[in-house]
């Protein structure tokens, strides 16, 4: 039963990054180097950057990053990998970038590719 709750709630955060950016989910806070507190209308969601590992070393610096890149209302789609604990694991890509999250953050440095 869990895991098909879970797999209804990938599907419906896949519907929701299929609309326009008008509907679209948006940025409302980084909590740490690798987890967003995502918004769409009146609903929000706990996720996990996808396929990154930070150094604790450089958790500081990170989201001091992220936060430039993600700024509060950054309009999002994201691209759903899986679920851990109730916590989506997903792709995060910036409508006014186009560029995944993920790649930018390895290529910077801050974080290493786990997938």
């Amino acid at each position: 039963m869990k895991k098909l709750c879970i797999n209804i709630f990938i599907l419906f955060i896949v519907f929701l990054s299929s609309f326009n950016h008008l509907d679209a989910a948006e940025i409302l806070q980084v909590s740490s180097s690798s987890i967003i507190l995502i918004g769409d209308n009146n609903r929000t969601y706990t996720v996990k950057i996808a396929c990154t590992e930070i150094s604790p070393d450089l958790e500081e610096r990170a989201v001091e990053w992220l936060r430039e890149k993600l700024p509060r209302h950054t309009k999002v789609n994201l691209r759903p990998k899986s679920s851990v604990d109730g916590i989506l694991v997903a792709k995060i890509i910036p409508f006014n970038s186009n560029t995944d999250i993920t790649e930018e953050y390895i290529k910077e440095g801050f974080a290493t590719d786990i997938c």
